[in-house]
């Protein structure tokens, strides 16, 4: 009599756990990267101990402060007025124009500021604290 050991029978590899892993790491990626682009905002800034090029007083005074308030050469207008108001300035010759940073103004507004300005015209921008 001829007994035959019984093979393991072998069993299908389930992709259900292979597939839920998959679409946790596919939703981890997607969920944690950026989609907008960066822009770059151009800032005149002077050497240690060396003046910025321009040694004269600018054109236009600009001061930033919080909730988005913006003072033009003293006059308190709202972000388009101001977009408005330097327009008028630089048609009229202005070429130069720093932007001071007062109390509690955060880096995002500043460089919202900053694109408002640079998209609005050909002004040479500096920045100061």
């Amino acid at each position: 009599m001829r007994i035959e050991p019984v093979g393991k029978k072998r069993r299908r590899l389930s992709l259900t756990s292979l597939i839920d892993v998959i679409f946790l790491l596919l939703l981890f990626f997607m969920l944690s990267s950026t989609f907008t682009r960066f822009a770059e905002v151009d800032i005149a800034a002077g050497r240690a101990g060396q003046p910025l090029e321009t040694s004269k007083a600018p054109d236009i005074f600009i001061r930033l402060a919080e909730g988005g308030s913006w003072k033009v050469n003293g006059a308190a207008l709202g972000a388009d007025a101001a977009i408005a108001e330097l327009n008028r300035l630089e048609q009229m010759g202005a070429k130069t124009a720093i932007v001071v940073v007062r109390n509690n103004v955060t880096s995002q507004e500043l460089v919202d500021a900053l694109e408002r300005i640079s998209k609005a015209g050909k002004l040479q921008v500096a920045v100061a604290g």
